[in-house]
């Protein structure tokens, strides 16, 4: 069985964890298999949106596959911890805007997983954590910094210190979800907002997350040189001449005739 599906839906590529026997946990081959579909839709030219999911009803993710980890010696650990850091690295600065619809738990790298795509809907019956305390660790694929990034160091602390899973509706007003969708609708819903982001220009769009990236990680002077290039980068394209002139056409449409 492959462990990772994938569906097109015009524009929008949804790409789905296949383990829900073991509730989607992110083994090794599941990661590579990621990062190859990744690869793939990189250089895709009819896919502006991607989406991940879980498959089945129960969880995006439970996270890392604990097996694959008893035996790990503490360079084994290292290694590991950085090679997923590099496929979830990937993931936040993928030129193609990301979705994560998370549609049951998402625990331990499930979570950091999510946490690397650009938004997050989530399923009013789904669980969020970070429990790798609970097991004398902590997470190591990117949540200690992208987390306090996203909600601020104080809640971050709580749900990393404790371990306790949130729920759906805490995790919208905490800001790390987007949206909180009915788990019956979450897949339409996450579409819909694909679909919303699909129709501009894949060149603004890859342009946009990198400016803001840019921003976040090296300030907001660095951030607004950003901007400024790559408004100018993207001025006189193909795309943004046709994107204008409908504005324009739309706007002489709109206008009262001269009395």
């Amino acid at each position: 069985m492959e462990t990772i599906t994938q569906e097109r839906f015009d524009a929008v590529a949804v790409l789905t964890l296949n383990r829900p026997e073991r509730m989607n946990a992110l083994s090794k081959p599941l990661l590579q298999s990621l990062d190859d579909a990744l690869t793939r839709l990189a250089d895709d030219a009819k896919t502006r949106v991607v989406v991940l999911t879980g498959a089945g009803t129960k969880a995006f993710s439970a996270g890392a596959d604990i097996n694959e980890q008893r035996d790990f010696s503490p360079t084994d650990a290292y290694e590991h911890m950085r090679w997923g850091q590099a496929i979830f690295d990937r993931i936040e600065t993928f030129a193609k805007p990301t979705i994560a619809a998370i549609n049951g738990v998402a625990f331990g790298g499930g979570l950091e997983l999510a946490l690397a795509c650009d938004l997050r809907i989530v399923a009013d019956t789904a669980r969020l954590g970070l429990p790798e305390i609970t097991l004398a660790s902590f997470p190591g694929w990117g949540g200690t910094q992208r987390l306090p990034a996203l909600i601020g160091a104080s809640r971050a602390m709580r749900m990393m210190l404790t371990g306790d899973p949130v729920s759906a509706q805490w995790a919208l007003d905490a800001g790390l979800a987007n949206e909180v969708a009915n788990a019956d609708t979450l897949r339409d819903q996450a579409l819909t907002l694909a679909n919303a982001i699909a129709r501009h220009a894949g060149e603004a769009l890859a342009e946009l997350k990198s400016v803001v990236r840019t921003g976040l990680r090296e300030g907001r002077a660095t951030g607004l040189e950003a901007e400024a290039r790559g408004v100018g980068r993207l001025w006189g394209s193909a795309a943004q001449k046709e994107a204008q002139a409908a504005f324009f056409a739309r706007r002489k449409r709109a206008a009262p005739d001269a009395g």
